[in-house]
């Protein structure tokens, strides 16, 4: 059975991309593989276009599967491999994923709510539509379900099932983090000494640090330790990465630090005495006591979800 790897970078980054690579076993047959090459950029004019990084894909894919392929230990390219009838391509996607920075996004008008990709609640790390929707099925569900009972569908009630994630917004800086800056001056191999380091101390740390962060959630505790570790195993890379990043993104990245932090408080402190009120609010006959309820309960979750304390997968 052919294992899998997850973000293992390119041997060195260029001036305009920083390339990862992902492999998994497949669901089609014991001997079949899924590949992903991506990277984290910007619309920059000057950056390389999807063709050009799909024949870097072709070109790159025998050195990065070489173990794991004996036409490509061979030293075969793909083109080889295919006509010598030694590696068959099942099925080829590309494309881009767009990532915003202020998300989720608010509905833009009254009785509209998006939901899934379309409402930006992914990660802008990992780009995982269909695991952030299945994180907040639960939530989304009861919470559209509660809103049609109460009448609660203006654009600011229906905007509270997509709420302000502090951590999912803290995902952003970790994406800078990876993209190369055009222009940059930055040590060729930053990202993989970055990402070596950081996950060497989650899987020091242990499976309730690294799975989480590996699911999309970002949990405030689990954070703090492996920021604090890395700074002590790998002090030179910080400054460099705080410099790279700019003092504007840096303060604005502690401020989503901090509200994670507050959530987690406020969770821990307020959600079960409100989740009480809000239940007797919710059996009244008033319709306005239920729509107080709806409210609450929108703002519980979104402590919930936005410190990581939704996460129950350990």
């Amino acid at each position: 059975m052919w294992t899998g790897d997850v973000a293992g970078g390119d041997a060195l980054g260029s001036p305009r991309k920083q390339y990862f690579w992902e492999a998994f076993p497949a669901g089609s047959g014991e001997a079949h593989r899924t590949t992903y090459l991506f990277t984290y950029m910007d619309a920059d004019e000057e950056r390389p276009s999807l063709i050009d990084m799909l024949e870097d894909y072709w070109d790159l894919l025998p050195e990065y599967q070489r173990e794991a392929h004996s036409a490509f230990r061979d030293g075969l390219s793909v083109e080889e491999a295919v006509a010598e009838g030694r590696f068959k391509i099942n099925r080829c996607l590309y494309g881009c994923f767009p990532t915003f920075k202020d998300s989720p996004l608010r509905p833009p008008a009254k009785g509209i709510l998006a939901i899934g990709d379309a409402s930006g609640i992914q990660s802008p790390l990992s780009f995982g539509g269909f695991g952030a929707l299945t994180r907040h099925i639960n939530r989304l569900t009861s919470g559209i379900i509660e809103a049609l009972e109460a009448g609660a569908l203006s654009e600011k009630d229906l905007g509270s099932l997509n709420p302000y994630l502090p951590n999912l917004s803290a995902t952003w800086m970790f994406q800078r983090s990876m993209m190369t800056p055009i222009g940059s001056r930055r040590p060729s191999d930053f990202v993989n000494r970055l990402l070596r380091t950081n996950f060497g101390i989650m899987d020091d740390l242990g499976r309730e640090i690294l799975r989480p962060f590996n699911q999309d959630v970002v949990r405030p505790i689990g954070l703090l330790q492996v920021l604090a570790q890395a700074m002590v195993r790998d002090p030179l890379n910080t400054p460099g990465l705080l410099y790279h990043l700019g003092p504007l993104t840096v303060l604005d990245w502690m401020g989503h630090f901090g509200a994670m932090f507050a959530y987690l408080a406020l969770y821990k402190g307020l959600a079960g005495p409100l989740r009480s009120y809000a239940d007797s609010l919710w059996a009244s006959e008033k319709a306005e006591d239920k729509k107080t309820a709806f409210k609450i309960r929108r703002l519980v979750e979104a402590w919930e979800y936005g410190s990581g304390e939704d996460y129950t997968g350990f």
